[in-house]
Protein backbone atom coordinates (compact mmCIF):
# COMPACT_ATOMS: atom_id res chain seq x y z
CA UNK A 1 0.00 0.00 0.00
CA UNK A 2 2.88 2.57 1.16
CA UNK A 3 4.69 1.52 -2.58
CA UNK A 4 1.63 1.67 -4.48
CA UNK A 5 0.62 4.93 -2.95
CA UNK A 6 4.24 6.59 -3.39
CA UNK A 7 4.27 5.89 -6.96
CA UNK A 8 0.77 7.41 -7.09
CA UNK A 9 2.35 10.75 -5.73
CA UNK A 10 5.32 10.51 -8.13
CA UNK A 11 2.98 10.10 -11.02
CA UNK A 12 1.15 13.08 -10.32
CA UNK A 13 4.13 14.91 -9.43
CA UNK A 14 5.26 14.26 -13.39
CA UNK A 15 1.75 15.13 -14.83
CA UNK A 16 1.71 18.98 -12.62
CA UNK A 17 5.33 18.80 -14.46
CA UNK A 18 4.48 18.70 -17.65
CA UNK A 19 1.60 21.35 -17.44
CA UNK A 20 3.67 23.72 -15.51
CA UNK A 21 6.26 23.15 -19.20
CA UNK A 22 3.59 25.15 -20.78
CA UNK A 23 1.40 27.59 -17.87
CA UNK A 24 4.50 28.82 -16.55
CA UNK A 25 4.44 32.86 -16.81
CA UNK A 26 7.65 34.83 -18.44
CA UNK A 27 8.64 37.28 -20.21
CA UNK A 28 8.78 36.37 -23.80
CA UNK A 29 10.25 33.74 -26.39
CA UNK A 30 13.38 31.93 -25.74
CA UNK A 31 16.25 31.77 -27.62
CA UNK A 32 14.86 28.72 -29.89
CA UNK A 33 11.58 30.53 -30.34
CA UNK A 34 12.85 33.47 -31.64
CA UNK A 35 14.89 32.17 -34.22
CA UNK A 36 12.75 29.20 -35.06
CA UNK A 37 11.23 29.12 -38.65
CA UNK A 38 7.44 29.78 -38.08
CA UNK A 39 4.90 27.27 -38.97
CA UNK A 40 1.96 29.79 -39.52
CA UNK A 41 3.10 31.19 -42.99
CA UNK A 42 4.58 34.60 -41.15
CA UNK A 43 7.92 35.82 -42.28
CA UNK A 44 10.77 34.43 -40.32
CA UNK A 45 12.92 36.35 -38.27
CA UNK A 46 16.31 36.69 -40.13
CA UNK A 47 19.10 36.45 -37.72
CA UNK A 48 22.21 38.14 -37.89
CA UNK A 49 24.84 38.25 -35.21
CA UNK A 50 26.56 40.95 -33.90
CA UNK A 51 29.95 42.05 -34.88
CA UNK A 52 32.09 44.86 -35.48
CA UNK A 53 31.69 44.60 -39.35
CA UNK A 54 27.67 44.69 -38.67
CA UNK A 55 28.09 47.71 -36.41
CA UNK A 56 30.03 49.47 -38.83
CA UNK A 57 27.44 48.70 -42.17
CA UNK A 58 24.61 49.41 -39.66
CA UNK A 59 25.11 52.41 -38.84
CA UNK A 60 22.87 55.38 -39.97
CA UNK A 61 24.23 59.01 -39.40
CA UNK A 62 21.20 61.07 -39.19
CA UNK A 63 22.24 64.44 -39.54
CA UNK A 64 19.36 67.19 -39.65
CA UNK A 65 19.80 70.54 -41.84
CA UNK A 66 18.43 73.34 -43.44
CA UNK A 67 17.57 73.00 -47.43
CA UNK A 68 19.25 75.65 -49.50
CA UNK A 69 15.99 77.36 -49.70
CA UNK A 70 16.18 78.18 -45.93
CA UNK A 71 19.79 78.55 -45.79
CA UNK A 72 20.18 81.56 -48.74
CA UNK A 73 17.45 84.00 -47.20
CA UNK A 74 19.20 86.93 -46.24
CA UNK A 75 18.99 88.68 -42.70
CA UNK A 76 15.71 90.75 -42.44
CA UNK A 77 15.68 94.22 -43.00
CA UNK A 78 13.44 95.39 -40.22
CA UNK A 79 13.66 98.94 -41.61
CA UNK A 80 11.69 97.85 -44.35
CA UNK A 81 7.84 98.85 -44.20
CA UNK A 82 5.44 96.10 -44.75
CA UNK A 83 1.47 96.20 -45.13
CA UNK A 84 -0.46 96.72 -41.82
CA UNK A 85 2.71 98.03 -39.90
CA UNK A 86 1.57 100.80 -38.19
CA UNK A 87 3.55 104.29 -38.07
CA UNK A 88 3.97 107.07 -35.59
CA UNK A 89 4.63 110.32 -36.98
CA UNK A 90 5.99 113.47 -35.29
CA UNK A 91 6.40 116.42 -37.75
CA UNK A 92 8.27 120.20 -36.10
CA UNK A 93 7.39 122.76 -37.67
CA UNK A 94 8.94 125.90 -37.53
CA UNK A 95 6.21 128.52 -39.34
CA UNK A 96 3.49 130.94 -37.55
CA UNK A 97 0.67 128.97 -38.94
CA UNK A 98 1.43 125.20 -38.63
CA UNK A 99 -0.33 122.87 -40.67
CA UNK A 100 -0.78 120.10 -37.93
CA UNK A 101 -2.13 123.05 -35.44
CA UNK A 102 0.77 123.07 -32.45
CA UNK A 103 2.51 126.38 -32.51
CA UNK A 104 4.40 125.84 -29.10
CA UNK A 105 7.18 124.66 -30.69
CA UNK A 106 6.69 121.23 -30.23
CA UNK A 107 5.70 118.21 -32.35
CA UNK A 108 2.37 117.42 -34.09
CA UNK A 109 2.12 113.65 -33.64
CA UNK A 110 0.15 111.42 -36.42
CA UNK A 111 -0.02 108.33 -34.41
CA UNK A 112 -1.34 104.97 -35.40
CA UNK A 113 -0.98 105.28 -39.84
CA UNK A 114 -1.63 101.64 -40.50
CA UNK A 115 -0.32 100.67 -43.74
CA UNK A 116 -3.17 99.17 -46.11
CA UNK A 117 -2.83 95.81 -47.37
CA UNK A 118 -2.45 97.43 -50.41
CA UNK A 119 0.82 99.20 -49.06
CA UNK A 120 -0.04 102.35 -48.57
CA UNK A 121 -1.42 104.86 -46.12
CA UNK A 122 -3.25 108.51 -45.70
CA UNK A 123 -1.80 111.51 -44.22
CA UNK A 124 -3.36 114.81 -43.83
CA UNK A 125 -2.21 117.53 -45.62
CA UNK A 126 -0.74 115.33 -47.93
CA UNK A 127 -2.78 112.68 -49.19
CA UNK A 128 -2.36 108.71 -49.55
CA UNK A 129 1.48 107.51 -49.45
CA UNK A 130 2.86 104.44 -50.83
CA UNK A 131 4.52 103.56 -47.63
CA UNK A 132 5.15 99.29 -48.18
CA UNK A 133 8.50 98.21 -49.35
CA UNK A 134 10.29 101.37 -48.42
CA UNK A 135 12.69 102.08 -45.40
CA UNK A 136 11.72 104.35 -42.78
CA UNK A 137 14.74 106.67 -43.93
CA UNK A 138 13.88 107.04 -47.17
CA UNK A 139 10.19 107.47 -45.92
CA UNK A 140 11.23 110.18 -43.58
CA UNK A 141 12.74 111.70 -47.06
CA UNK A 142 9.57 111.84 -49.06
CA UNK A 143 7.44 113.51 -46.38
CA UNK A 144 9.95 115.99 -45.79
CA UNK A 145 10.14 116.90 -49.15
CA UNK A 146 6.38 116.76 -49.61
CA UNK A 147 5.74 118.99 -46.41
CA UNK A 148 8.37 121.46 -47.47
CA UNK A 149 5.98 123.20 -49.83
CA UNK A 150 3.47 123.68 -47.44
CA UNK A 151 5.39 124.42 -44.52
CA UNK A 152 8.97 126.14 -43.64
CA UNK A 153 11.90 123.63 -42.84
CA UNK A 154 9.59 120.71 -41.46
CA UNK A 155 11.35 117.62 -39.60
CA UNK A 156 9.99 114.30 -39.85
CA UNK A 157 10.73 111.75 -37.37
CA UNK A 158 9.25 108.07 -38.26
CA UNK A 159 8.53 104.92 -35.41
CA UNK A 160 7.59 102.03 -37.14
CA UNK A 161 5.52 99.89 -34.84
CA UNK A 162 5.63 95.95 -36.41
CA UNK A 163 2.48 94.52 -37.09
CA UNK A 164 1.80 90.35 -36.59
CA UNK A 165 3.44 89.88 -40.07
CA UNK A 166 6.65 90.34 -38.76
CA UNK A 167 6.76 88.05 -35.89
CA UNK A 168 7.53 84.69 -34.93
CA UNK A 169 5.40 81.95 -32.87
CA UNK A 170 7.26 79.87 -30.77
CA UNK A 171 6.63 76.35 -28.95
CA UNK A 172 8.22 74.36 -26.46
CA UNK A 173 7.46 71.05 -24.50
CA UNK A 174 4.74 73.06 -22.52
CA UNK A 175 2.67 74.29 -25.56
CA UNK A 176 2.63 78.10 -26.85
CA UNK A 177 5.75 80.21 -25.36
CA UNK A 178 4.52 83.43 -27.20
CA UNK A 179 5.09 85.43 -30.26
CA UNK A 180 8.37 87.05 -30.64
CA UNK A 181 8.75 90.66 -33.00
CA UNK A 182 11.48 90.10 -35.08
CA UNK A 183 13.89 92.87 -34.16
CA UNK A 184 17.51 93.93 -33.68
CA UNK A 185 18.36 91.12 -31.52
CA UNK A 186 15.95 88.18 -32.78
CA UNK A 187 16.54 88.33 -36.93
CA UNK A 188 18.54 84.66 -36.45
CA UNK A 189 17.87 81.38 -35.03
CA UNK A 190 20.57 81.55 -32.23
CA UNK A 191 19.15 85.53 -31.87
CA UNK A 192 15.74 83.95 -31.03
CA UNK A 193 16.83 81.32 -28.86
CA UNK A 194 18.92 83.91 -26.46
CA UNK A 195 16.14 86.13 -26.20
CA UNK A 196 12.91 83.90 -26.09
CA UNK A 197 11.03 81.80 -23.34
CA UNK A 198 12.69 79.06 -22.37
CA UNK A 199 11.41 76.11 -23.85
CA UNK A 200 12.01 73.69 -20.81
CA UNK A 201 14.16 70.99 -22.51
CA UNK A 202 18.11 70.07 -22.43
CA UNK A 203 19.52 72.08 -25.61
CA UNK A 204 22.05 69.31 -25.82
CA UNK A 205 18.89 66.14 -26.79
CA UNK A 206 16.18 68.70 -28.37
CA UNK A 207 15.56 69.41 -31.79
CA UNK A 208 14.07 72.62 -33.72
CA UNK A 209 11.60 72.65 -36.13
CA UNK A 210 10.40 75.89 -38.14
CA UNK A 211 7.37 76.01 -40.61
CA UNK A 212 7.74 78.54 -43.28
CA UNK A 213 4.59 78.39 -45.77
CA UNK A 214 4.28 74.71 -46.90
CA UNK A 215 7.89 73.70 -45.74
CA UNK A 216 8.64 72.25 -42.51
CA UNK A 217 12.68 71.58 -41.66
CA UNK A 218 14.34 70.26 -38.71
CA UNK A 219 17.76 70.98 -36.90
CA UNK A 220 19.34 69.90 -33.46
CA UNK A 221 19.41 72.87 -31.55
CA UNK A 222 23.72 72.25 -30.46
CA UNK A 223 24.12 72.47 -34.33
CA UNK A 224 23.04 76.08 -34.72
CA UNK A 225 25.68 77.31 -32.24
CA UNK A 226 28.65 75.31 -33.90
CA UNK A 227 27.22 75.93 -37.43
CA UNK A 228 26.31 78.91 -39.00
CA UNK A 229 25.02 77.80 -42.03
CA UNK A 230 22.24 76.55 -39.60
CA UNK A 231 21.35 79.85 -37.84
CA UNK A 232 19.80 81.08 -40.92
CA UNK A 233 17.18 84.17 -41.35
CA UNK A 234 13.88 84.65 -39.51
CA UNK A 235 10.92 85.50 -41.54
CA UNK A 236 7.78 87.03 -40.51
CA UNK A 237 5.39 84.13 -40.08
CA UNK A 238 7.36 81.39 -39.17
CA UNK A 239 6.57 79.22 -36.85
CA UNK A 240 9.34 77.55 -34.20
CA UNK A 241 8.82 74.42 -32.01
CA UNK A 242 11.52 73.25 -29.87
CA UNK A 243 11.38 70.01 -28.45
CA UNK A 244 13.24 67.13 -26.75
CA UNK A 245 14.18 64.74 -29.03
CA UNK A 246 10.95 62.07 -30.26
CA UNK A 247 13.40 59.27 -30.50
CA UNK A 248 12.75 56.00 -28.60
CA UNK A 249 13.05 52.68 -28.05
CA UNK A 250 11.25 49.94 -26.19
CA UNK A 251 13.06 47.49 -23.47
CA UNK A 252 11.64 44.36 -23.47
CA UNK A 253 12.27 41.02 -21.33
CA UNK A 254 14.91 40.31 -18.80
CA UNK A 255 16.05 43.70 -18.22
CA UNK A 256 16.56 46.27 -15.24
CA UNK A 257 13.10 47.68 -16.49
CA UNK A 258 10.37 46.86 -19.74
CA UNK A 259 9.70 50.03 -20.93
CA UNK A 260 9.89 52.84 -23.75
CA UNK A 261 12.58 54.61 -23.44
CA UNK A 262 13.97 57.79 -24.84
CA UNK A 263 17.35 58.27 -26.07
CA UNK A 264 19.64 59.67 -23.72
CA UNK A 265 21.98 61.17 -26.34
CA UNK A 266 21.91 61.79 -30.33
CA UNK A 267 23.73 58.63 -30.47
CA UNK A 268 23.35 55.63 -28.64
CA UNK A 269 24.97 52.55 -28.81
CA UNK A 270 23.44 49.52 -27.67
CA UNK A 271 26.03 49.04 -24.63
CA UNK A 272 24.66 52.67 -23.60
CA UNK A 273 20.71 51.71 -23.93
CA UNK A 274 21.55 48.32 -21.95
CA UNK A 275 23.05 50.97 -19.05
CA UNK A 276 20.36 53.50 -19.00
CA UNK A 277 17.60 50.58 -18.43
CA UNK A 278 19.44 49.35 -15.62
CA UNK A 279 21.34 46.06 -17.67
CA UNK A 280 20.41 42.86 -17.72
CA UNK A 281 18.55 41.23 -14.66
CA UNK A 282 21.37 39.25 -12.70
CA UNK A 283 19.39 36.60 -11.98
CA UNK A 284 17.13 35.63 -14.71
CA UNK A 285 18.80 36.86 -18.08
CA UNK A 286 20.60 34.92 -20.44
CA UNK A 287 23.61 36.82 -21.74
CA UNK A 288 23.89 34.78 -24.57
CA UNK A 289 20.27 36.07 -25.89
CA UNK A 290 20.23 39.94 -26.51
CA UNK A 291 18.34 40.77 -29.33
CA UNK A 292 17.62 43.81 -31.13
CA UNK A 293 14.62 43.81 -33.28
CA UNK A 294 13.75 46.26 -36.29
CA UNK A 295 12.84 46.04 -39.56
CA UNK A 296 15.54 46.47 -41.38
CA UNK A 297 15.81 48.67 -44.73
CA UNK A 298 16.44 46.84 -47.87
CA UNK A 299 19.86 47.97 -48.92
CA UNK A 300 21.44 47.92 -45.27
CA UNK A 301 20.18 44.18 -45.35
CA UNK A 302 21.14 43.23 -48.69
CA UNK A 303 25.06 45.29 -47.39
CA UNK A 304 25.31 43.19 -44.62
CA UNK A 305 23.76 39.77 -45.62
CA UNK A 306 24.44 39.61 -49.67
CA UNK A 307 20.92 38.94 -50.14
CA UNK A 308 18.68 40.96 -52.00
CA UNK A 309 15.82 42.55 -50.56
CA UNK A 310 12.74 44.24 -52.02
CA UNK A 311 10.81 45.71 -48.82
CA UNK A 312 12.30 46.09 -45.03
CA UNK A 313 13.60 42.52 -43.46
CA UNK A 314 12.27 41.71 -39.90
CA UNK A 315 15.63 41.41 -38.42
CA UNK A 316 16.96 39.87 -35.19
CA UNK A 317 20.57 41.72 -34.60
CA UNK A 318 21.62 38.84 -31.27
CA UNK A 319 24.25 39.52 -28.84
CA UNK A 320 26.04 37.24 -27.15
CA UNK A 321 27.36 38.93 -24.24
CA UNK A 322 29.19 35.38 -22.79
CA UNK A 323 32.05 36.19 -25.88
CA UNK A 324 35.88 38.04 -25.62
CA UNK A 325 35.54 41.62 -26.57
CA UNK A 326 31.59 41.38 -26.59
CA UNK A 327 31.10 44.47 -24.39
CA UNK A 328 33.57 46.51 -27.17
CA UNK A 329 31.21 44.98 -29.79
CA UNK A 330 28.22 46.52 -28.56
CA UNK A 331 29.38 49.45 -27.63
CA UNK A 332 30.04 50.04 -31.70
CA UNK A 333 26.48 49.02 -32.58
CA UNK A 334 23.60 51.74 -33.00
CA UNK A 335 20.38 51.51 -31.91
CA UNK A 336 17.78 53.32 -33.73
CA UNK A 337 14.46 54.94 -32.99
CA UNK A 338 11.82 52.38 -33.06
CA UNK A 339 13.90 49.20 -32.11
CA UNK A 340 12.80 46.69 -29.33
CA UNK A 341 15.38 45.51 -27.74
CA UNK A 342 14.87 42.08 -25.77
CA UNK A 343 16.74 39.72 -23.95
CA UNK A 344 15.61 36.38 -23.50
CA UNK A 345 15.14 34.66 -19.92
CA UNK A 346 18.01 31.61 -18.61
CA UNK A 347 16.99 28.09 -19.49
CA UNK A 348 17.22 27.45 -15.84
CA UNK A 349 14.89 30.07 -14.88
CA UNK A 350 11.95 27.68 -16.11
CA UNK A 351 13.16 25.06 -14.54
CA UNK A 352 13.42 26.81 -10.91
CA UNK A 353 9.56 27.84 -12.00
CA UNK A 354 8.62 24.39 -12.26
CA UNK A 355 9.93 23.00 -8.97
CA UNK A 356 8.49 25.84 -7.47
CA UNK A 357 4.94 25.30 -8.63
CA UNK A 358 5.44 21.78 -8.03
CA UNK A 359 7.03 22.15 -4.88
CA UNK A 360 3.57 22.47 -2.69
CA UNK A 361 1.46 19.63 -4.26
CA UNK A 362 4.38 17.04 -3.52
CA UNK A 363 4.56 18.01 -0.13
CA UNK A 364 1.10 17.92 0.04
CA UNK A 365 1.01 14.55 -1.69
CA UNK A 366 3.69 13.27 0.89
CA UNK A 367 1.78 14.38 3.59
CA UNK A 368 -1.50 12.13 2.59
CA UNK A 369 0.77 9.53 2.03
CA UNK A 370 1.98 9.31 5.14
CA UNK A 371 -1.23 9.66 7.11
CA UNK A 372 -2.75 6.61 4.84
CA UNK A 373 0.04 4.38 4.95
CA UNK A 374 0.49 5.36 8.69
CA UNK A 375 4.26 6.43 7.55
Amino acid sequence: MKFSTSRGAMGLAALILLSACSTLPRSGPTIEEITAQPTDGSPAVQIVPITDEVGVLTRVVEDLTFSAAFRAQDVENIEIIRPLDVLNIAVWESGEFPLFGSASGGPSYLNDMRVGLNGTFFMPQVGTIRAAGKTIERLRQELTNSLSPMTPEPQVEIRLESSGTKTVRIFGNEGALGEVPIGPGTRTLSGLIANAPSAGVDPNISQLSIRRGSMVERVWISDIFTNPQLDIALRGGDVINIERDPRSFIALGELGTQAQVEFPGRDISLMEALASIGGLNSSTADPRGVFVLREEEPDIYERITGQPALAPVRTGYVMDLTRPAAFFIASNFSVRDGDIIFVSEAPYVQFLKIVGSISPPINSINSTSQLLTGG
